[in-house]
């Protein structure tokens, strides 16, 4: 195996497992490891084909890493600006939904999503479950919901091979089973049979009993109490049957346990994401991944009756981002509208196809609205669940928010999916005061904005409506992956400000948003140029509204800039540029129990506590002098903290006493070269004193209806907590409102229930904010529950292949010959299978082999609707995967490979395999009925 395991490590270091903290050998396989290594790997075989569907060629890269990968995948170079960081962000929420289960779902917790305690089939049921949500989720554009359901079922998927005895067993493939619910767990360990030898030593060998080897009966570990006569699972004190770590006693055949189960475990992880693939196509899986050229454009817009004008120039800003990116590594690679009204606001619709984005725009009608105010947060709402994480989102309104009620919810969701906000305001005041304001736009109706928008890291930026497409320019600058931020600030002062350049940052923007402001820019070799030349030695300045637009000059940027601004009133400065050059960052906690481990912290870090950060950094490889502070928005250093490479490119960072005040991440730090650099995170964090814990999913069926327990920890904090809640689908019937805490604990439990109306459709999801407030100090914190909906009755069943004839003359020389195989695929009583019903894929063939497909509707020997595919292809065609899915996405694969003789005496060869899990045996059926159609229809 040539995977850079140890890159992969680096990649998540401090969410390893079979355990889920770096393992104290530092030689131990982890689940961050094998789940990247499966997605990495599966992803390079969609981009593969992808490219041999376009004619186009693709190399795998080697390493394979999240860079490369892209890279190679989109056709780009290095020099393309392309950023791995969104991508990286991805595999990331997978992975930690993946290892959070440890933190969840403790060992000893919850039995089954770790399969132990023998409890085989309930460890099945939330595979299939889990699985269930994931297709239902992609079959409705939900790929968050899609990835959060996919990292959880690895985890469990993959605990099996480590916590049951089926390597020792003597299994080398994946369990089939586990991945088809259809079929019977067979030959399971009962509460009645001894499984294992009473062991109380660290070292236990042989512990299994031989005749439950020799009878092939499965079972698995004990966390605590372990019976009399079971397996116990094994710790530190007490030798058991896990497989967690290395360095277990080798089989007689000289294989080492915990790689054994490492290796099987990947390859199931790599199966389950393999039947994903083809249910749902390439181009599904990729986005699922998020591998994409560029970033989300989704636009929030107010469609009453004074908003004509706007929505003009919106039109004529999406035709420009289409036509001047399509097909340039800009292009987006999503389009997201919300229309909001008074009081109506449009369900979030979304496409990948720009025809039909510029459709969905000129289709917008205009009218309504009765008095001023909107509802501008509900749309933004709407839009922040729908984007995927880290997107930026365009509001154009000319209208104060009615619904201000939801400022917290909104901020509590913009921080959580670290979500940029920018603001178009076409109601600015025609006249602008002269006394000092606290506020960088005009309307106090529009101070919200402000304020969402510095939180978030964009922009409120106030204009007429004639001039609204001047502003619209720094909507066409963000349509990148590779945007990162160098600077951002909010000041009410004069002041000079400084920022570094290095050599992989392009195209660097300043945008200062305030009133009456001039300033001086000067370069690292000390040439200035004043705000008064709109094209000079250093840059190109332009302004409209409250906004000024500098654009430095292409050429030497490197080293290090300032910039003198020189105003009485308050203002934003923010500093961006293009660079593959990039870092995420997490606050983790530390957990403990037989996999400890660190979890991240889906919602406010906790405030004057010590706190811990993990950081990856993406686009480089080697850095030096790495380090992390927290800054205010005005740029007054708050904390400095001490940070530890783990290796690669990953990071831990802890802070002492994390301050109450709004904060930023600057990072800086040097290239192997010396060239430092500097980046900023977008998104403002807000630390506080309370907490608000509620379990991140559940998983319900329609007229479905349960009491979700949530908590407020507020230590230090007296009285009453409000509790506000919010969610997309009108799920939530009723809640506690509020909640008194208990002055010895500090903290109080509350519950809200979940009701699923009849006739829901399956894969609607819905995200529920809680909000928690106290009454007695300005302290809040939120959390996010996401209940997502699948059939009560869901066919599980995959398509079944069957060979009907065979024409396998194929010489040792290729050269003209061709071979052909006939199949029937029929889902026989089950939904039926997709359009289109068959899917044949040639892996590793060159481009100008010809092959044919002819299929026919016919019906099978009970009736059933089934599909007659007869496949022919040249011989040098050496391998083909034939494919079919039916409505519920269950895959039924056929797989052929080719053998040619290595003399023309010997008989060609071709050999039907199964596919991974869910795998069919593939059987010959020789009906003479059937034969006899199949001749006829031929």
């Amino acid at each position: 195996m040539e995977y850079p395991l140890l890159f992969l490590s680096a990649l998540i270091g401090w969410s390893l497992a079979f355990m889920p903290s770096l393992p104290p050998d530092g030689e131990s396989l982890t689940h961050s490891v094998m789940t990247m290594e499966a997605l990495l790997e599966v992803a390079s075989t969609a981009c593969r084909e992808e490219a041999q569907a376009n004619g186009q060629t693709y190399t795998r890269p080697d390493p394979l890493t999240p860079q490369n990968l892209l890279l190679a995948c989109l056709g780009a170079s290095e020099e393309a600006g392309i950023s791995s960081s969104k991508f990286t962000e991805v595999l990331d929420e997978i992975i930690s939904q993946n290892t959070n289960i440890d933190d969840l779902n403790g060992l000893g917790g919850s039995p089954a999503h770790h399969f132990n305690d023998e409890v085989l089939e309930q460890g099945r049921d939330i595979i299939t479950e889990g699985v269930s949500v994931i297709k239902a989720s992609l079959g409705q554009d939900d790929f968050e919901t899609a990835r959060r359901a996919l990292g959880a079922v690895t985890h469990t998927l993959q605990d099996f091979y480590s916590h049951s005895n089926w390597i020792e067993l003597g299994n080398k493939d994946p369990y089939e089973k586990l991945l088809r619910p259809d079929l019977q767990l067979d030959n399971l360990a009962d509460a009645t049979t001894p499984t294992c030898n009473d062991c109380q030593e660290r070292e236990c060998p042989n512990v299994i009993l031989p005749e439950i080897l020799s009878r092939k009966t499965l079972t698995s570990g004990y966390v605590s109490p372990t019976p009399q006569g079971k397996c116990n699972h094994g710790d530190d004190t007490r030798g058991g049957i896990n497989k967690d770590m290395s360095g277990g006693k080798v089989g007689p055949d000289g294989t080492d346990p915990h790689l054994a189960a490492y290796f099987t475990a990947t390859q199931a992880t790599k199966d389950l994401l393999q039947d994903i693939r083809t249910a749902f196509g390439n181009a599904n899986f990729l986005r699922l991944l998020g591998i994409t050229r560029s970033s989300v454009v989704c636009f929030v817009i107010d469609t009453t009756g004074s908003m004509r004008d706007d929505i003009a120039q919106v039109r004529k800003l999406t035709a420009d981002i289409i036509n001047n990116n399509v097909g340039t590594p800009d292009e987006p690679s999503l389009y997201i509208l919300v229309e909001f009204n008074d009081p109506d606001v449009k369900a979030p619709v979304s496409t990948t196809d720009p025809e039909k984005m510029l459709q969905m725009v000129n289709s917008i009608i205009v009218g309504g609205g009765g008095d001023i105010p909107e509802y501008s947060l509900t749309g933004i709402k709407f839009a922040l669940t729908a984007a995927p994480p880290s997107s930026k989102i365009f509001v154009f309104t000319d209208a104060p928010a009615k619904d201000f009620e939801l400022n917290g919810t909104v901020t509590s969701l913009a921080q959580s999916k670290q979500t940029q906000i920018s603001f178009l305001l076409t109601n600015a005041l025609n006249g602008v005061r002269r006394r000092r304001r606290r506020s960088a736009v005009t309307n106090p109706s529009n101070s919200l904005y402000q304020q969402l928008a510095q939180s978030s890291g964009g922009t409120a930026i106030e204009v007429t409506k004639g001039t609204i497409s001047q502003a619209t320019k720094i909507i066409e600058d963000s349509v990148t992956s590779s945007q990162v931020t160098l600077l951002q600030i909010d000041s009410n002062q004069p002041d000079m400000f400084n920022f570094i350049v290095d050599p992989r940052v392009q195209r660097v923007i300043l945008y200062i948003t305030g009133l009456s402001i001039s300033f001086t820019l000067q370069n690292p070799s000390g040439v200035s140029q004043e705000s008064t030349v709109e094209s000079g030695p250093l840059a190109s300045v332009s302004a409209v509204g409250n906004l000024i637009r500098v654009s430095l000059n292409e050429g030497n940027l490197t080293g290090r800039w300032f910039i003198t601004i020189r105003s009485s009133q308050a203002y934003s400065l923010q500093v961006t540029g293009r660079s593959s050059l990039d870092f995420m960052s997490q606050f983790v906690e530390e957990f403990g129990g037989p996999h400890p481990g660190f979890a991240m912290i889906p919602a406010r870090p906790p405030a004057g506590q010590n706190a811990i950060l993990r950081l990856i950094v993406t686009g480089v490889d080697t850095l030096f002098e790495v380090k992390l502070s927290l800054v205010s928005a005005n740029g007054e250093l708050l904390r400095n903290a001490s940070v530890s490479r783990l290796s690669g490119s990953t990071y831990l960072a802890r802070v002492s006493r994390l301050p109450d005040v709004p904060f930023i991440l600057l990072l800086t730090g040097q290239e192997s070269d010396g060239q430092p650099f500097q980046r900023q995170s977008t998104t403002q964090i807000q630390a506080s004193q309370l907490t608000l814990q509620v379990q991140n999913s559940v998983v319900m069926v329609p007229g479905q209806s349960i009491i979700v327990p949530f908590t407020v920890d507020a230590r230090g904090i007296e009285g009453v907590t409000v509790i506000r809640v919010q969610d997309d689908q009108g799920f939530v019937r009723e809640f506690d409102a509020s909640l008194t805490l208990n002055d010895v604990t500090g903290n109080a439990t509350g519950q809200l229930s979940l009701s699923i109306p009849t006739g829901t459709p399956p894969g609607t999801s819905s995200v529920v904010t809680l909000e928690a407030e106290s009454t007695t100090a300005r302290q809040s914190n939120f959390a996010l529950l996401r209940a997502s909906v699948i059939r009560e009755v869901i066919d599980l069943t995959p398509p079944v292949c069957r060979v009907v004839n065979e024409s396998l003359d194929c010489p040792a020389l290729c050269g003209n010959a061709t071979w052909q195989v006939t199949l029937l695929m029929t889902d026989g009583n089950g939904t039926g299978l997709q359009d289109p019903r068959i899917s044949v894929t040639i892996p590793d063939t060159p481009l100008n082999e010809t092959s044919t497909s002819i299929i026919t509707d016919i019906k099978d020997e009970n009736g059933f609707n089934a599909t007659l595919l007869t496949f022919s292809a040249s011989c040098c065609v050496t391998a083909v995967e034939i494919s079919a899915v039916d409505k519920e996405a269950n895959v039924g694969r056929c797989d052929f490979s080719i053998r040619r003789p290595s003399t023309s005496t010997e008989p060609p060869q071709i050999t039907s395999t199964p596919s991974h899990s869910p795998r069919l045996t593939v059987s010959l059926w020789t009906s003479l009925l059937l034969l006899a159609l199949t001749a006829l229809l031929l």
